[in-house]
């Protein structure tokens, strides 16, 4: 039977991720999980929070250098941090406009010091704005929000296919599972049960170029939407499938069991 070995949640839309032993899903998606994003400053006001897409961002996305920032979000205190080589280079409270216009700015410098970066020749895209609430989940790829979930056994095929291991931070999703055969959860439909909760099989996640970046270098090294239409035979780029919470609250922990059907 397949079980959880790996939670992760994304407090900032398409930056780094926390690694935890239990994630808690509140209507319909992971609680602390895209809950802020540093937007560009012409794609809206920073009290709009309205849905946008990745590309409208700072993230890996077209700053494959964020990879090598730490990033904390303590829901309690409110303070986001951001570590570069060990070292808290920013830190401040969500809840003050001062500690978020000082977090926009240190990352604004971060990323416009990089050499790929979507800043430089774009002013109009300047200054950032950190956006969100920290408590609501507007920041998804797609806009229903959900959860996504990967075999460990189809990213050790996905290695074996291009001759290297491949590091599943790449994909970002919330769930890692052991037990199944490699790119069998692409072919779950119906519903499945982590633990005591039961989640809708919603789609197959596309992929794009946020893969291309190296978790532990920030560097594009690898074409992986390539690899993984020769990996697994989609005519998409596919990694991954999303599910939609069918319980307004629950629990998945590591060594949850994981039920198809």
């Amino acid at each position: 039977m397949p079980t959880v070995t790996e939670l992760y949640r994304y407090p900032v839309k398409s930056f780094t991720p926390e690694r935890l032993d239990e994630l808690r899903v509140v209507n319909g998606v992971v609680k602390g999980d895209r809950v802020l994003g540093f937007r560009f400053a012409n794609q809206g006001a920073p009290d709009d929070w309205s849905w946008r897409r990745k590309i409208n961002f700072v993230g890996l996305v077209n700053t494959p250098g964020i990879a090598l920032l730490e990033l904390r979000f303590d829901d309690e205190s409110r303070m986001l941090s951001l570590k570069y080589e060990n070292e808290i280079f920013a830190e401040g409270s969500i809840d003050s406009e001062e500690d978020r216009s000082d977090l926009s700015e240190a990352i604004g410098e971060y990323v416009t010091s990089l050499e790929i970066n979507p800043l430089v020749g774009n002013p109009e895209r300047a200054p950032l704005n950190l956006i969100g609430d920290g408590r609501q989940s507007l920041f998804h790829d797609f806009e229903v929000g959900g959860i996504t979930l990967f075999s460990k056994e189809s990213l050790d095929a996905l290695g074996a296919s291009m001759g290297s291991e491949v590091d599943g931070r790449r994909f970002r999703s919330n769930i890692v599972v052991e037990g199944v055969e490699a790119w069998n959860e692409l072919s779950w439909s119906g519903s499945v049960k982590i633990g005591n909760s039961k989640y809708k099989i919603e789609l197959l996640v596309p992929r794009c170029l946020v893969t291309h970046a190296n978790p532990a270098t920030g560097e594009r090294d690898h074409d992986i939407m390539k690899s993984l239409i020769v990996a697994n035979n989609n005519e998409t780029p596919t990694f991954a499938i999303q599910l939609i919470p069918q319980d307004s609250e629950a629990v998945i922990s590591v060594g949850d069991s994981v039920v198809v059907g």
